[in-house]
């Protein structure tokens, strides 16, 4: 018999929609650098494999399975709100036309620069990892 995968649905609405902050955020900054449309993609392909593990559906003795995927969804969780954390101080001062004080916004700038683009990429290490294996244990029980 199969069952659902064991999320709520509001679970993986939320993850979905962190996501989507997140790329939102991005783009508020207003650098179109290569390095950020990248990120930006990567942010896409894992919203697209949280979609599919929302879309999974399950049977009883795949219990092992639905536990590993929960793990995973977590852990991607986790990741994108520490990142998020770090960077909602910088999005007024980093978005088209800045936040209205100038020298706040040249230092967070800089300080963003010089800062803050170690973590942008742990970060995109770290999602390409989350979502290549999710995208693992996803094809795991289909095959």
């Amino acid at each position: 018999m199969s069952v659902g995968f064991g999320f709520s649905v509001g679970d993986f609405i939320a993850g979905i929609e962190l996501v989507h902050t997140v790329i939102g955020a991005l783009r508020e900054s207003g650098d179109s650098s290569t390095e950020y449309q990248e990120l930006i993609s990567q942010l896409y392909t894992l919203e697209t494999a949280l979609q599919r593990v929302k879309q999974v559906e399950l049977d009883d003795i795949q219990h092992s399975e639905a536990v590993a995927l929960r793990q995973a969804a977590s852990q991607c969780q986790r990741t994108i709100d520490g990142f998020l954390e770090k960077i909602t101080k910088y999005q007024p001062s980093l978005r088209a036309g800045g936040s209205g004080h100038t020298i706040k916004d040249a230092w967070r700038k800089v300080k963003w620069a010089l800062c803050q683009k170690e973590d942008v990429v742990k970060f995109k290490m770290d999602l390409m990892a989350h979502t290549v294996s999710i995208n693992m244990l996803l094809t795991a029980v289909h095959t």
